[in-house]
């Protein structure tokens, strides 16, 4: 058995079997550099909500609500703008919608002793 598939018509060259991760590799770098433009767009949008919450704040939950994101999206989000100084946890918890106990995060403008 041959580590090539057949010859490709366009280029002329075997194509490898198995990679090894390669091609994985360079997608994932691709999606990436992709990326970074629509994540600073959506930590922009996610600081406008928060701030616009006021004192008040939002937990996660609310808080990916207002930007039509799922909560999995606005947790990246939320630790970068915590690890950023630009949010605050102020150790207030409210309810979700499934009765669990979350973290209600403001921005930092908003809290004594922060920036």
């Amino acid at each position: 058995m041959s580590d090539y598939w057949e010859q490709t018509s366009q280029t002329g060259q075997n194509l490898p079997l198995f990679d090894h991760g390669q091609h994985a590799k360079a997608t994932k770098a691709e999606a990436y550099t992709a990326a970074q433009p629509k994540q600073q767009a959506r930590k922009d949008l996610a600081l406008i909500v928060l701030r616009k919450a006021g004192r008040r704040g939002h937990i996660r939950e609310t808080w990916a609500d207002g930007m039509n994101l799922k909560v999995q999206s606005i947790c990246s989000i939320a630790l970068e703008l915590l690890r950023d100084g630009l949010a605050v946890e102020t150790g207030e918890r409210r309810k979700t919608s499934t009765g669990s106990s979350a973290a209600v995060i403001v921005a930092a403008e908003f809290v004594e002793g922060t920036r």
